[in-house]
């Protein structure tokens, strides 16, 4: 929601010190202060790094326990600033959209209030008289994370059973902020992990309050029938002047012409001293619906709402809309268990991704990062984004983009792999209005599909063991009783589950709800309805330019003999000798185990996702553990700590195409299935080739297919034919599929490990066209077979594939565009076959 009247942003420049001694008598900070520059929004650490007072959180083990003093200890913050025309307004608002975590705010020597919670915005309202024309002093003085809640820890101990620090469970539970970086044993280690963010992480500004305000708009679609869009908008009013009359009033303005009204309804507001919700009935004949990415246009109409007085506007805002229902489905009519959302009345195939914080520190990013995430979202063929339980609240303007693009929201609560104490009033309480305010915040988007009451609560109460140490299961009131009282209260008109996963007679189940399936491959192979994490095998690193900026770390210092137990004494990290999804192996040095590591992710990743998209006729949705890395170290991720894309990237996007072809070995059947998720029946030309990996035909099938709309096929059985395959080492069977005489997916079945695949003439070669203004085409072809061909260089490139195989005789052609960060200047890339010892590099400008 945007208001006509411009905020004044008090972002910028601020000073810090270490607050370790008394206040001084006359004012909130410390005598005889040693300042440093500080950067809001941001976190303490970083300022200290930047003043060389501290040694880079994420450049080693050591240096990741050497940090841990900044958050153990309490600070000030400082800013001076002008106020614009006081006579403006009446009143002013005093707005911080998030502090990490535990504060007092003051301004101009006088306490405005407290913080506490991470997740919430917090506004002191303040008369025109407490603010001067120049020189307001604003001094937030933050307390230690332990010491915000020291008072609950014993009580904690004793219910709970958490033993750890305030860095783990304990902090965990009890500490309302960013619930991934307090470290509670995961196998997700890295550098820097419990290392606790501190600061003023989120923008901060100073608003104009009129007479009245409207302090929340969200227009509701209430209905659609026969083309016409019923639509209930709902006014939150605030009056800061006591007896105020006011009439408030929502116009729809077209998608098509923001100066075409398309629906308008007005109200008269009695005077009144309180807050006060007016519901406005819009009627939008002819409505054009927002659909998700594949299923439609993501159309938006932007509203318009005004408080008037007589002739005066009073207020106005200006958000936008989307005009669609949404249901969440869990029975079909013949009484069969799916889960699946179903949007404008069609069933939609989710194919997603899990969103982590894209800092481990601060936790939010700047607009270069956004930009970034949205357009390797867009360029992985994702349709829903997931905002799980550990990560944390984006502004507006982050789901106001995933609306703009149709990407669908699946909105956890802030609960995470933890138990909470539900026991505690105050907890409950505080966790209450965090919740309350997140639904107000998100309920007004189009892209939200789904709320959720928090991450693998539910499987630790099932599988990890907690029955054994609890009296019951902590926090469950809060999914069953707090949430879903608040979403009741609401009325977002989004459907709500518990928690994920969920589902049957264990909350793993895939017989029912929706699951985690992840760890063995087996797991991949149990047809599960829907599945909202799902990662395999191995994890692995983030790209050396990525330890480089972040770690300050060269990894080409760690080669030769001995550099894994350097490796280890720097990183507190053991090496993985098992790969057991490609065969290949780390010698040489610490560069070539990130790439094996990459490449063994990527394959364990598409085997296993292939089972879902192909040969899991149950599943209606695959929503990706995760889209990013949450550190620069081990973990999982398609896309890494600097937001570089990795092999698994490339891997999902194929995958979530709509239409995808995939060949596998049945025995001694080959088999070739076309899954099309799109809304349209498709016919195309399948091609099969069999052939060597010098580039000998030994045989090809060629035919037409028809596959219906949202549906899998099987669309060639070629019944014994395994048993013609003489050499497996140097055999492949390449599938192809056209539409209009476009290759749109190809499949390369392997028939041996990876690593012992022999491709003797895998020298890729490469032309390159102008597709347009910033814009290239290249055509990647090979003599014999390529079992991955990487294309380096181009980390902050778009490009349509990556990581591909190459067949001779079936050239492939991968589109680059440079994007609005990446700069006019020449780019030069790097063509390579996985074994091939030839690197050809192409220069783009």
């Amino acid at each position: 929601m945007k208001h006509d009247t411009p905020a004044l942003s008090l972002d910028g420049e601020w000073r810090v010190t270490r607050w370790d001694q008394a206040p001084a008598d006359d004012g909130p900070e410390p005598a005889n202060a040693d300042w440093l520059p500080a950067v809001v929004p941001g976190v303490i650490q970083y300022d200290l790094v930047r003043a060389g007072r501290l040694e880079n959180p994420f450049g080693g083990t050591e240096a990741a326990r050497e940090a841990a003093w900044v958050a153990e200890s309490d600070w000030v913050y400082a800013t001076d600033f002008d106020a614009p025309d006081l006579e403006s307004a009446p009143r002013w608002g005093l707005h911080f959209d998030g502090i990490d975590t535990f504060a007092e705010v003051w301004l101009n020597g006088q306490l405005l209030g407290r913080t506490g919670n991470a997740y919430r915005n917090y506004d002191f309202e303040l008369e025109s008289s407490r603010l001067t024309p120049t020189g307001n002093r604003l001094v937030v003085r933050l307390r230690n994370h332990a010491s915000g809640v020291a008072d609950k820890i014993p009580e904690a101990r004793e219910r709970l059973r958490v033993t750890d620090g305030i860095e783990g469970r304990t902090g965990k539970a009890l500490i309302r902020r960013y619930q991934r970086s307090f470290f509670t044993g995961s196998s997700l280690l890295n550098v820097g992990t419990s290392v606790l963010g501190i600061g003023i992480h989120r923008p901060v500004s100073l608003v104009p309050l009129p007479a009245a305000t409207i302090t929340d708009l969200f227009v509701k679609t209430v209905d659609v029938a026969d083309g016409t869009a019923t639509l209930d908008a709902r006014v939150a009013i605030t009056r800061t002047a006591p007896g105020t009359a006011v009439r408030a009033r929502v116009r729809l303005m077209s998608p098509d012409d923001p100066d075409t009204v398309v629906a308008d309804a007005v109200a008269e507001v009695p005077a009144g001293d309180g807050p006060t919700d007016v519901h406005l009935r819009l009627e939008v004949p002819d409505a054009k619906l927002w659909w998700p990415r594949g299923y439609g246009e993501a159309v938006l109409h932007e509203a318009r709402a005004t408080i008037e007085s007589g002739d005066v506007v009073v207020d106005a805002v200006r958000q936008p809309v989307g005009i669609k229902t949404v249901e969440l489905r869990e029975e079909l009519p013949s009484g069969r268990a799916t889960f699946e959302f179903v949007v404008n009345g069609v069933p939609v195939h989710v194919r997603g991704t899990n969103y982590i914080p894209v800092d481990y520190l601060k936790v939010h990013g700047d607009e270069g990062a956004y930009r970034r995430v949205f357009e390797l979202l867009v360029n992985g063929n994702n349709n829903l984004l997931r905002m799980w339980g550990g990560g944390a609240v984006e502004s507006d303007s982050f789901y106001d983009e995933c609306d703009r693009l149709g990407i669908m929201i699946w909105q956890d609560f802030y609960l995470h792999s933890n138990v909470y104490p539900d026991y505690d009033p105050e907890f409950v309480a505080e966790f209450a209005a965090e919740s309350r305010e997140m639904v107000h915040q998100l309920r007004r988007h189009a892209g939200l599909v789904l709320l959720c009451g928090g991450n693998e609560q539910r499987e630790g109460w099932d599988e990890w063991g907690w029955r054994d140490t609890m009296d019951r299961f902590y926090g469950e009131k809060l999914i069953t009783e707090t949430i879903p009282a608040i979403v009741a209260e609401l009325d977002s008109g989004i459907p709500y589950i518990d928690n994920s996963p969920h589902g049957g007679s264990t909350s793993q189940s895939p017989l029912a709800g929706e699951g985690h399936i992840w760890g063995s491959f087996f797991n991949s192979t149990k047809d599960p309805l829907f599945v909202t994490e799902t990662c395999w095998g191995q994890e692995s690193y983030s790209r050396p330019e990525t330890l480089a900026e972040v770690m300050g770390l060269d990894v080409d210092e760690f080669a030769g003999l001995g550099w894994a137990e350097r490796w280890q004494a720097r990183t507190h990290l053991g090496l993985f000798i098992r790969m057991p999804f490609t065969d290949y192996h780390s010698e040489g040095g610490l560069r070539e185990y990130l790439a094996a590591l990459e490449v063994e992710q990527g394959m364990a990743d598409y085997f296993a996702l292939s089972n879902f998209r192909l040969r899991s006729s149950s599943n209606r949705g695959i929503v990706y553990w995760s889209f990013n890395k949450g550190g620069p170290l081990f973990q999982f991720g398609a896309v890494d700590y600097r937001l570089r894309p990795l092999m698994s990237h490339y891997v999902v996007a194929r995958l979530y195409a709509q239409t995808v072809v995939g060949a596998y070995r049945d025995n001694d059947t080959v088999r070739v299935i076309v899954s099309n998720r799109s809304r349209r029946a498709v016919a195309g030309e399948l091609e099969i080739v069999h052939v060597r990996t010098d580039g000998t035909v030994i045989k090809r099938w060629h035919q037409s297919v028809e596959v219906a709309e949202d549906t899998n096929a099987e669309v060639l059985s070629l019944d014994g034919y395994y048993r013609e395959v003489i050499d497996r080492s140097t055999e492949v069977i390449l599938a192809r599929l056209s539409i209009d005489g476009e290759p749109v997916s190809e499949d390369l079945l392997l028939l041996c490990p990876l690593a012992e695949l022999r491709t003797p003439r895998s020298e890729v070669a490469v032309e390159v066209a102008r597709a347009g203004a910033g814009i290239w085409d290249l055509t990647l072809s090979v003599a014999g077979v390529s079992k991955l061909t990487q294309i380096d260089g181009a980390d902050d490139l778009v490009m349509s594939d990556n990581f591909l195989p190459l067949v001779a005789g079936y050239p492939r052609t991968v589109r680059v565009t440079a994007t609005d960060s990446s700069g006019a200047a020449a780019r030069t890339l790097r063509v390579h076959s996985l074994d091939g010892r030839e690197v050809t590099e192409v220069v783009l400008d």
